[in-house]
């Protein structure tokens, strides 16, 4: 679950102007993540259908083949880029909350090492 927290920032990788060979890639990691959120929720149920195994190995062999209609390249173009260039700039807020708390959340474990570690070192000097 935590891979799929990255997808924005990969999408973000995809659409920005600078294009080299790494788009083929990010493109099926950024596929791949949405598959896994999907899976997620719903192996529960899936697992009990025949072959589902050996079609989600298809699916991903699929994904990632060395072909320029992939099924990454397909799936991305045709179902997420439209969702997410239309949900955008939501993606862009929750991100940057995330971010925002995430700077928070570091700022005080560091503010109560830093309380620990004076502590320590003021019982330490104590004991000596």
């Amino acid at each position: 679950m935590l891979f799929s927290l990255v997808l924005p920032f990969r999408m973000k990788a995809i659409e920005s102007p600078n294009k080299d060979d790494d788009t083929q890639w990010l493109t099926y990691w950024v596929v791949y993540g949405v598959f896994s959120i999907a899976e997620f929720f719903s192996d529960l149920f899936l697992s009990w259908f025949p072959f589902y195994y050996m079609l989600k190995c298809g699916f991903l062999l699929w994904c990632m083949a060395p072909s320029p209609s992939n099924g990454a390249e397909f799936l991305y173009k045709r179902i997420i880029r439209p969702f997410f260039l239309k949900h955008q700039s939501q993606v862009d807020s929750v991100m940057k909350d995330l971010k925002d708390k995430a700077k928070e959340t570091a700022d005080a474990i560091t503010k109560e090492a830093k309380k620990a570690t004076v502590n320590l070192l003021g019982e330490e000097k104590k004991s000596t």
